[in-house]
């Protein structure tokens, strides 16, 4: 399995997303997985300073993707605006977190995404329905349409699971910004998902052995089968594209056993990368509704 090749994301998300304006234009807006640190994550304490104790460690999550593209006045502070703005809209209470990714090299995909994770798809699809009847939440949208533009009606929904503490190589950046890296994966002839779980465990067991040299956490995307790209995605989180390109070297040197197994379980193509950001925690004050 080759995770090398790391790409970056930065793009920003929201919340609830926008489904379309119906008439000529589609301008939803939601939100992206920068990483949703919400559940209570066994011993590990939110490092930011919250009383907030999380464990995303075995919990699945409903993650939405949703295709953005920037306008005319794109660019960071007017991004930064839009997101504060609709932090103040009303956000579901049912979204755990939503993040922004921003293509880094060439992927895929010519579009950025926004990430938003639920806690179940009939959560996410009832957040969908209150939102697009939300006259002011429709009224931001339009008003924004310049700065940038999300296909709600697009998005693409995947089983997430975290398998490793999210802080186990110390925490991730204030100001919320990190590196992303995703690899579209198809099973090998015969694998499946338990023999994926397998090779998971000999991976964090390499983890283990590594000197911590700045935020890592990683994430599992299970599709239904049906998308032809991928069975699932990886999901590789960096605090720099820099780290990203170490850890490379790393695998590729070290990775022995665990490498052997994961590249025998499943054909890992190369990553798509983004700079990517935090655009929605409920427990970061930063990040939070206004």
């Amino acid at each position: 399995m080759e995770l090398d090749n790391y790409l970056t994301i930065m793009y920003i998300l929201m919340k609830d997303e926008i489904l379309f304006l119906e008439k000529n234009m589609k301008k939803i807006i939601t939100l992206s997985l920068a990483l949703v640190f919400v559940v209570s994550c066994g011993q590990s304490e939110a490092p930011n300073g919250n009383n907030v104790t999380f464990d995303l460690v075995g919990v699945e999550f409903y993650n939405e993707f949703i295709p953005c593209v920037g306008g005319a006045d794109f660019n960071q502070e007017n991004v930064d605006e839009m997101m504060k703005g609709w932090r103040s809209l009303n956000i579901s209470d049912d979204l755990l977190g939503a993040w922004g990714y921003v293509p880094a090299t060439k992927g895929r995909f010519d579009n950025g995404w926004w990430e938003l994770s639920w806690e179940s798809k009939e959560a996410a699809d009832a957040a969908w329905a209150e939102w697009v009847q939300d006259e002011e939440a429709m009224a931001f949208l339009a008003a924004n349409e310049s700065v940038m533009v999300c296909d709600g009606a697009e998005r693409a929904a995947w089983d997430m699971t975290f398998h490793r503490d999210v802080y186990s190589f110390g925490p991730s950046a204030e100001d919320g910004s990190f590196y992303s890296e995703f690899f579209p994966c198809k099973y090998n002839d015969g694998k499946s998902s338990d023999d994926l779980m397998e090779s998971i465990a000999l991976y964090n067991k390499w983890l283990d052995g590594l000197d911590s040299t700045g935020f890592y956490a990683y994430g599992i995307y299970a599709g239904d089968g049906t998308n032809e790209l991928a069975d699932f995605w990886w999901g590789n989180f960096h605090e720099s594209s820099e780290n990203a390109a170490s850890g490379a070297a790393a695998w590729l040197e070290t990775g022995g056993t665990a490498k052997a197994s994961l590249e025998a379980t499943a054909t890992c193509n190369v990553p798509d990368g983004y700079d990517s950001g935090v655009i929605y925690d409920p427990s970061q004050p930063q990040f939070s509704k206004s």
